[in-house]
């Protein structure tokens, strides 16, 4: 007898209803080997729905693989009503904890549809496990915490408060805790630097990693308070302390134009949850660049946009890449709107500089909105080609553009060698080694060497040269007042090289695929070039000389060159308290997904014409309990693709850590106080299930409940008691409407009365 456990997408239900898994002909990894006569748990939705044993592989048409008919069918041989994953499944006690059970029962893992489940020799027939009645307890405690364990309980054994390191996995019998073999070689081959609890809570700090900070922050206080943290999920007591620190992400394989990224962090575990339900919304992407998720509050829905750009990155652009990887390049910026929020802090606008010195002046500066700078960045990927998308990404909405000479007018020879060789080059001070020189040691060398002459604007070109063009700056090299005759990106930092007559040097890679000279008068605020060696030019920005490359190329981008066009994403949360028109102003028509690339406009402060490029991806987020969707701006409506996040007790159910204190049941108490609101106010201000994610004990419930679930239906029915009383009961408020605090000690019954409250609201 063999026995898996199926994972069985919440996607296709049809596998579910017809009893069937469909991953093409016999030998597909995704099988795991399953023969017929083998028997499965059925995993859907985070439950374990079913038992059935393996009958034959066969041809059959279905949704999930519509080109494919090969599947394995099954015979039902037990069907369960409530029987989760997480906290039923992993706990049974004649399960052995191995990797298997703790870490890829509940994960995506490609090729895994099947795992094989190892058991105790004294296991039952499978058709008579009965996994209510036989769970096992999982403690974190330290050494001498009497914890009443039973046969099978699991103990992480703490050496003591000050340390709080762990000494070992051990498992209870014969009155006794013996090292659990199994789970504790896990521990040691996946923590192999069996890092104490407190420093993994710092790296969890540093990491950002929230889910598994919240549960180390909650271990910590119940072993200081109690000796000890029982623990309902095992896997939830892998991810988050078992397994040490977070690992780093494999580096994805390089292409072209990648700069080096260090690889991202891994995310953190989404604990079971079938990510392919935001297949659908990035697909949504392609259908409309401008997307707004909406919804009551805690139904995750910035959390959505980053799955969605996840999944948008590996099937729409490359398989390799993700959010986390978006991210450490700089191509996704988020955003909160709010009522003060301005179209200067948006596009662009005016902003004052104070100038630090004796009379502490204030000047002015235009500087671009974070939307505009994102537009800018994005636009670069359209001028790529394969010899010099490395170049290109080296630009960005920063980068500064200067004007240089290359050797006298008389003679090319420095601008030939120049270019020959991919150098830029100054020759003032040619005998002296400027590295590390500031422009005051320059200016004091010019003088000297001047014999009393002014030297500022001669020192200010050297100091320019040596200490101010930075990696991804622009160079244009002049040609006559209007025109330059080549344009390069800076790629090295300053170097000496004496066998040259013009010894200061920076590598540049030179764009020489353009038709030059080109007339960028224009394009300089119809000012003409000076004869000065070194200088920025102020009156362009990033974005004029990407046009100037764009309309001067003498190639277009082929097949290839469009594979490797990078999207860019914005993120606005809270986009409905915002003034849209306010904020977008001529842009609400520019972002239509027909007008990208194509329909330019004048911006007001710069005066410099505009468009949104094709690959900028606009998502936002709506909290339908602050403003209904009804009062959305028209235009704003017109011009977004709008997708309902709703309240989702599945979500809870999947991530495990549902059942809490092995007695209350969060999804049925979320589902039946948003079906109670429902009844007396809307749909909009239901309570969403990252309310009741993380809960780990009765104390995390305890908080959540008095101190966020209970305020927010107080800020919905302000002053309505009879409405409060008529979702949560009339034991949590008095008379007066007032909050009361009940008990949470264990009565003679084995249940605490604020544990019997909140069952007492499903029940």
């Amino acid at each position: 007898m063999r026995l898996f456990l199926g994972k069985f997408s919440g996607k296709y239900p049809e596998q579910i209803e017809k009893h069937y898994y469909s991953a093409q002909e016999k030998g597909n990894p995704w099988y795991g080997g399953v023969e017929p006569g083998d028997y499965v748990f059925v995993n859907h939705v985070g439950k374990i729905v079913a038992l059935w044993r393996a009958k034959e592989y066969t041809n059959m048409k279905n949704i999930v693989n519509p080109k494919h008919d090969g599947v394995l069918t099954f015979e039902v041989i037990k069907e369960y009503d409530d029987v989760s994953l997480t906290n039923d499944f992993t706990r049974y006690k004649h399960f052995v904890h191995n990797l298997d059970l703790v870490n890829k029962v509940s994960k995506s893992i490609k090729n895994l549809g099947f795992i094989p489940i190892k058991t105790s020799d004294n296991c039952p027939l499978p058709e008579d496990i009965d996994f209510k009645n036989n769970l096992i307890n999982i403690y974190i405690s330290l050494k001498d915490i009497d914890l009443n364990p039973k046969d099978g309980d699991i103990r992480v054994l703490i050496n003591n408060l000050d340390e709080m390191k762990i000494v070992e996995v051990q498992r209870y019998f014969n009155s006794k805790f013996y090292i659990y073999e199994d789970f504790n070689e896990l521990y040691l081959e996946r923590s192999p630097e069996r890092y104490t609890i407190k420093r993994l809570n710092a790296f969890a700090l540093k990491d950002n990693a929230t889910q598994k900070r919240n549960f180390l922050m909650t271990l910590i206080d119940e072993l200081e308070k109690n000796g000890f943290m029982k623990v309902s999920n095992v896997i939830s007591l892998y991810d988050n302390l078992l397994v040490g620190r977070k690992r780093s992400a494999p580096k994805p394989p390089p292409k072209s134009g990648d700069q080096g990224v260090n690889p991202p962090e891994l995310d953190e575990p989404d604990n079971g949850i079938d990510i392919e339900q935001y297949a659908e919304y990035a697909g949504l992407l392609n259908f409309n660049p401008n997307l707004i998720l909406y919804g009551p509050p805690g139904t995750g829905k910035t959390y959505a946009t980053q799955k969605i750009i996840d999944n948008f990155e590996k099937k729409h652009f490359n398989k390799s890449s993700s959010y986390k990887l978006v991210e450490a390049e700089n191509r996704v910026r988020t955003i909160t709107f709010h009522q003060s929020y301005s179209y200067e802090e948006f596009i662009e606008g005016i902003r004052p500089i104070l100038n630090v010195g004796d009379n502490e002046n204030v000047g002015y500066k235009l500087e671009n909105g974070i939307f505009k700078d994102l537009c800018i960045n994005a636009e670069k990927e359209l001028i790529k080609r394969e010899n010099n998308a490395k170049y290109i990404d080296m630009i960005n909405s920063n980068s500064s553009i200067w004007k240089i000479s290359l050797g006298e007018r008389k003679s090319d020879a420095t601008y030939n060698e120049c270019i020959r060789i991919g150098d830029i080059a100054i020759d003032w001070l040619k005998d002296q080694n400027l590295s590390n020189s500031s422009y005051e040691d320059i200016l004091t060398i010019l003088e000297e060497r001047g014999k009393g002459v002014n030297q500022a604007q001669n020192a200010s070109s050297v100091n320019s040269f040596v200490n101010e063009m930075a990696l991804g700056d622009v160079v244009m090299v002049y040609d006559d007042p209007r025109s330059i005759r080549m344009i390069g990106v800076i790629k090295s930092d300053y170097k000496y090289d004496s066998k040259y007559d013009f010894p200061h040097r920076k590598s540049v890679e030179w764009l020489k695929e353009l038709s030059y000279p080109i007339d960028i008068f224009a394009e300089n605020g119809n000012t003409n070039l000076t004869y000065k060696t070194v200088y920025r030019l102020v009156r362009m920005n990033i974005s004029d000389v990407l046009k100037i490359i764009s309309k001067n190329s003498t190639l277009t981008q082929s097949l290839e060159d469009k594979n490797e066009i990078k999207p860019y994403y914005i993120i606005i949360d809270e986009i409905n308290r915002g003034n849209i028109a306010k904020i977008f102003g001529e842009l609400i028509t520019l972002i239509e997904q027909d007008k990208r690339g194509s329909l330019k406009t004048l911006l007001p402060y710069s005066k410099k014409e505009f468009t949104v490029p094709s690959n900028i991806y606009i998502i936002g987020t709506m909290n339908t309990a602050d403003r209904s969707i009804a009062a959305i701006d028209t235009a704003l409506r017109r011009r977004f693709t709008f997708v309902e996040i709703g309240p989702d007790s599945n979500v809870l159910s999947q991530a495990g850590n549902y059942i809490v204190n092995d007695k209350i049941d969060l999804t049925k108490l979320m589902d039946t106080m948003n079906d109670r609101i429902m009844e007396r106010l809307d749909g909009d201000h239901r309570i969403g299930h990252a309310y009741f994610m993380g809960i780990e004990t009765l104390t995390n419930l305890y908080q959540t409940w008095y101190y966020k679930i209970l305020p927010l239906l107080g800020e919905y029915f302000y002053n309505d008691i009879e409405s409060l009383t008529a979702i949560v009961g009339d034991s949590f408020y008095n008379n007066y409407g007032n909050v009361q605090h009940l008990s949470t000690v264990v009565n003679d019954k084995g249940i605490s009365e604020f544990e019997q409250k909140l069952i007492d609201i499903y029940g």
